[in-house]
């Protein structure tokens, strides 16, 4: 070892090193200073420390055979010993170098856990547009800066070489968040846009800033002072400058369908923008629907030549009509005149083919055809979430779930926060019967509404499906909220527990507040909620021994189902609802051949055949209305086939804990349902 160490200090192996740490560290300081100067990267330096770092163990290689001329004789014993400074060097070297990229997907991996958007790699060319400030003095002008964020939201979703979040995922964001970063990887986005809006009089001032969400990094920023007639060219011009800075590539079509101008009327164009807005609020809502139908209203008087209003103006009329809000041939006509209108103006523009493939779906149930024009506008559109969410709506029509869970996926990852996307994925996976992988799909809903009641109760019927009556009261016990809807769904859970005293008192509650919002699942579907509710309650006083009680709530659904199917109606889903209700008043009232007879008339109008989503449930409605008089012969039948299909609501679960299916429950034929769909032989 003295012979070594005597080595050493001949070859001035200290020396060398001394000088070399010395001579490298002043090298790093100088870099250091270029590199803030020039905005170098941070790898030119990380590299540029790396490379020193192996060049000190050359420097010491070289002082050891070249510190004293002529004399190195290199012993194996030396060999030995250089080979492990080597090695460990070496070691040391390859773990520092890792560390940082280890770091770096530890902690993008972290909340990849709390959001299922951030499982895949963030592509380069993705962009949310988080909401404009409104800058206005008038704090009504709300709706302009909302707007013009929608438009050039709407202009970017037409370049097929980007990815775009849609707006109903990033409202719940303020304007100029802090944590970017975040919210980047919540979106699975790399950069975001923000923006401010200020209009005074005829001006309008428009910010933009493109911003990197990982670093933090202002890409460019823009101010437009423009006139409100030119305030399309703006929009225009940013959804430009970003395809160009996100280094995105424009079809000719793209760049033309950019470059189309909707409106040359200013104050038509503000009314268009204000029922953008409104669209944002609840389509359930009566008001907020009648308030956009009224504003689009508004947009085509003053201009006439308005494609895009009159295109919206067909979907806002289609949707009034679908959902029962007014489904008489009257308001379908609205929807058809201002289709025709639009497709007269522009037959290629996308809110056209919108609109026609809405009509196709909502008018006429045609869902061949209305799924032949969501597949053209995927092409066309393939950023726009609607246009993957309506296709998988028709799709589920046409029986082809597989296709119709990727399309609500595909709607998803451009729209992760969107509520009513998670709905009707959970809606589908339940009545596929895959209850486990509906739970999750529901929750990213509730993250976002955690009250929501359509969300809560197809979570509610995955719940009894998987953990029983019981799990369902753990699950209710969870939720804070009293709104009326979740009153009843806390009534329904007591009517299942056949605690039919605390069922009658909740769903008195629950019609009290005359609620005439709608929900998935059985009739109030198509029908106020309140009319399934009457129905529940006496069933519910039925059997806590109040049959007056129970027979005034039937009379008074009969009457009001027959009130509502004496109008003239076209809309088959709401016309098949209220032969429902009206079938189940009488059979509650003992009118058994008027109650079946009404039940066969639902089913006539949406067959199985037609419809392969509500075929089924209008199926189903008809079992149930045998077993509720008793009817065991007929309803069994019906209940076998409705297990074995590939998609329904019934299962032997909710067969079990369902007192409606009581006046047959004894029956051999049904206890041997209750077994399973593996139990009765397999599909005829």
């Amino acid at each position: 070892m003295n012979e070594f160490l005597e080595r050493l200090k001949q070859r001035k192996l200290v020396q060398w090193a001394l000088a070399y740490i010395a001579a490298a560290f002043a090298l790093l300081q100088g870099i250091d200073i270029v590199a803030q100067q020039f905005g170098w990267p941070d790898v030119v330096r990380r590299g540029t420390t790396l490379a020193l770092v192996v060049g000190f163990f050359v420097a010491l290689l070289l002082a050891w055979y070249h510190g004293e001329r002529g004399a190195q004789k290199v012993t194996p014993p030396e060999l030995l010993i250089l080979a492990l400074i080597l090695a460990i060097g070496g070691g040391l070297l390859w773990r520092f170098a890792k560390a940082p990229r280890d770091a770096t997907a530890t902690s993008a991996a972290a909340p990849a856990a709390a959001s299922p958007q951030t499982a895949v790699a963030i592509p380069k060319k993705s962009i949310a547009v988080l909401p404009f400030e409104n800058l206005s003095a008038e704090k009504d002008n709300a709706y302009f800066a909302n707007g013009i964020e929608d438009e050039i939201l709407t202009g970017l979703a037409k370049i097929g070489d980007l990815k775009v979040i849609s707006r109903t995922s990033t409202q719940g964001y303020v304007s100029r968040p802090k944590n970017l970063a975040e919210i980047g990887r919540q979106l699975g986005v790399a950069h975001v846009l923000e923006g401010s809006v200020q209009k005074e009089g005829d001006r309008v001032r428009v910010n933009v800033q493109l911003i990197d969400a990982a670093s933090d990094d202002h890409l460019w920023a823009e101010t437009y002072d423009r006139k409100l007639e030119d305030v399309f060219a703006v929009e225009t011009e940013v959804a430009q400058k970003i395809a160009s800075s996100l280094q995105a590539q424009l079809t000719r079509d793209e760049r033309a369908a950019l470059m189309t101008k909707p409106t040359d009327n200013p104050a038509a164009y503000e009314a268009y923008l204000k029922a953008r807005t409104l669209l944002l609020g609840s389509a359930y809502d009566r008001a907020n629907s009648e308030a956009v139908l009224d504003s689009l209203q508004s947009a085509v008087k003053l201009d006439p030549g308005f494609a895009d209003a009159w295109a919206q103006l067909s979907i806002a009329n289609s949707w009034l009509y679908w959902s029962g809000f007014d489904p008489t041939p009257g308001r379908l006509a609205e929807s058809k005149s201002a289709l025709d209108r639009a497709a007269a103006l522009a037959p290629g523009l996308p809110r056209v083919q919108k609109a026609r493939g809405l009509y196709l779906y909502f008018g006429q149930r045609d869902f061949t055809a209305a799924l032949n024009v969501w597949r053209s506008l995927q092409h066309q559109l393939p950023n726009d979430d609607e246009v993957w969410y309506f296709s998988a709506l028709v799709e589920r029509r046409l029986g082809l779930f597989d296709a119709a869970v990727a399309d609500f996926e595909r709607a998803r990852s451009l729209n992760p926060n969107g509520v009513v996307f998670a709905t009707e994925l959970g809606l589908t996976l339940l009545l596929l019967h895959h209850f486990e992988e509906a739970v999750p799909a529901l929750d990213a809903g509730l993250t976002w509404q955690p009250d929501d009641p359509s969300l809560l109760m197809l979570r509610l019927y995955c719940v009894w499906n998987l953990q029983g009556i019981a799990g369902g009261e753990t699950m209710l016990a969870a939720v804070k909220s009293n709104k009326p809807a979740i009153v009843g769904l806390r009534a329904l859970q007591a009517l299942f527990g056949r605690d039919y005293k605390t069922a009658s008192a909740l769903f008195r509650r629950a019609i009290a507040s005359k609620d005439d919002s709608l929900m998935p699942i059985s009739l109030a579907g198509y029908v106020p909620a309140n009319v399934e509710w009457q129905l529940l309650l006496a069933l519910s006083e039925q059997r806590n021994g109040s049959p007056a009680t129970a027979a005034e709530s039937y009379r008074q659904v009969q009457a009001r189902a027959q009130a509502a199917l004496s109008k003239t109606q076209t809309n088959r889903n709401v016309e098949a609802a209220w032969h429902v209700a009206l079938a189940w008043a009488d059979a509650g009232l003992t009118q058994h051949d008027e109650s079946i007879a009404e039940a066969q008339r639902a089913n006539a109008l949406i067959p199985e055949s037609a419809d392969t989503l509500e075929g089924p449930v209008w199926y189903e409605f008809l079992a149930k209305t045998y077993a509720m008089i008793g009817d065991a012969g007929h309803a069994l039948p019906l209940i076998e086939h409705q297990l074995k299909s590939k998609i329904s609501l019934l299962s032997p679960a909710i067969l079990q804990l369902d007192p409606a299916w009581d006046p047959i429950r004894d029956d051999p034929g049904f206890q041997r349902l209750l077994a399973g769909p593996e139990q009765i032989g397999p599909p005829k």
